[in-house]
């Protein structure tokens, strides 16, 4: 693999395949600069980046 992708399983329904995929390198523009991290998804993922979102295991 490059050093620039990642491995991802993509689930859909009960069925899931192995995808090679560059990551999201988007960062959150409202953070300071020297504290922003990218978004840990892959390119093109459907809306919403990996910092929109609440930790859904622990509510």
């Amino acid at each position: 693999m490059e050093p620039d992708t990642h491995l991802w399983a993509l689930w859909e329904n009960d069925r899931f395949t192995y995808a090679v995929l560059r990551p999201c390198c988007m960062s959150d523009p409202t953070v300071d600069p020297v504290k922003r991290e990218p978004c840990t998804l892959f390119v093109e993922h459907p809306p919403g980046h990996s910092w929109e979102f609440r930790d859904m295991l622990h509510g």
